[in-house]
This record gives structure tokens, C-alpha cells and sequence, in this order.
């Protein structure tokens, strides 16, 4: 009787210990899954980052500032940094017609608010502080207003929200 008993807490401990085991590899598998899938979102918006700079700058196709915007808007509107701080520079060029310094300023801002990469944080400050020179600080809260709003648009689009920096954000801006 005893004997049966080893036996069937043998039985009862290796069937606990493969299930553990099995949770364990189905865990690890929906984990790598979520990554891959991650990283293919990443890709997705650095290729849309990545061909907003060639039309904006004419890199192997011809230079089209309104498609570069749509790509930046579509990267941007995502969470994508990089694409934001795009988004401001052709306001700031005024790369669709007149150069729009609430708008640069606006986008720049929302830009920093999410976490630009560490390498281009620097450059991006004193991007937004020159912006803000030649947009005047009268102009600067209605400037900050329209930051707020894209910012929540952008959150209401992504899911994400604000000085959360995306692991994608490591692509550069242009």
C-alpha cells in the first residue's frame, strides 16, 4: 500500500512539474511573440520615419515635402519621436509653404514630451529653444497649447502616453 502511494505522488509530482515546465515554455513562447511583434511595429515606423527623410530631402525619389509630411504623421501620430521632431523641422523650414513656428514649436515639444532618443535630446532642446526665439515669448503658451493637443491625439492614437520614449525611438531624425 505504501508502495502505491510513492508511486502515485511520483506520478502526481512529475505531472505538477512538466505542467510548470510547460506553462513556463508557453509563457516564454507568447513572450517572444509579443517582442517579435514589437520589433516589426518598430521597423514599421522607422520605415515610414526613414522614407519621410528621402522625400523631404529628394534621397532617390523626388522631393515632395507633402508626402514626407504624411509619412512623418504617420510615424508620429504613433509615438514615433523621431518622426515628430521631423514633423517640426518642416514646419520650422516651412518645407509645405511658409514656415509655421507654432506648429515647429508645437511638434518639437510633443517630440521631448515622449522621450527623444539620448543622443539626440541635446540637439533637439536647442532646436525648441530656437524655435522659441523666433516665435517670441508672447506666443510661447499658445504654442505649449498646441503641443498639448497633439500630444493628446497622440495618445489617443497610440495608446501611449507622454515622457514614456519608445524603443523605437532610436532611429535619427533628419
Amino acid at each position: 500500500m505504501k508502495s502505491g502511494r510513492f508511486f502515485f505522488s511520483l506520478i502526481l509530482v512529475s505531472l505538477c512539474l512538466w505542467t510548470l515546465n510547460t506553462t513556463a515554455a508557453e509563457s516564454h513562447s507568447m513572450e517572444s511573440r509579443i517582442s517579435a511583434e514589437a520589433g516589426e511595429a518598430d521597423q514599421e515606423l522607422s520605415a515610414l520615419n526613414t522614407l519621410g527623410i528621402r522625400y523631404a530631402k529628394g534621397l532617390g525619389v523626388k522631393r515632395n515635402p507633402g508626402m514626407a509630411m504624411r509619412y512623418f504623421l504617420r510615424a508620429a501620430m504613433r509615438g514615433y519621436t523621431p518622426a515628430m521632431a521631423n514633423m517640426g523641422t518642416l514646419y520650422e523650414i516651412g518645407a509645405t509653404g511658409n514656415p509655421n513656428m507654432y506648429r515647429a514649436y508645437a511638434w518639437v515639444r510633443a517630440a521631448l514630451s515622449f522621450g527623444v532618443p539620448m543622443e539626440d535630446h541635446d540637439a533637439t532642446v536647442l532646436r525648441l529653444g530656437m524655435i522659441a526665439a523666433r516665435l517670441g515669448s508672447v506666443n510661447i503658451e499658445a504654442a505649449e497649447r498646441l503641443a498639448a493637443v497633439i500630444s493628446s491625439q497622440i495618445v489617443e492614437t497610440c495608446q501611449c502616453s507622454p515622457a514614456q520614449e519608445t524603443e523605437l525611438a532610436s532611429n535619427r531624425s533628419f
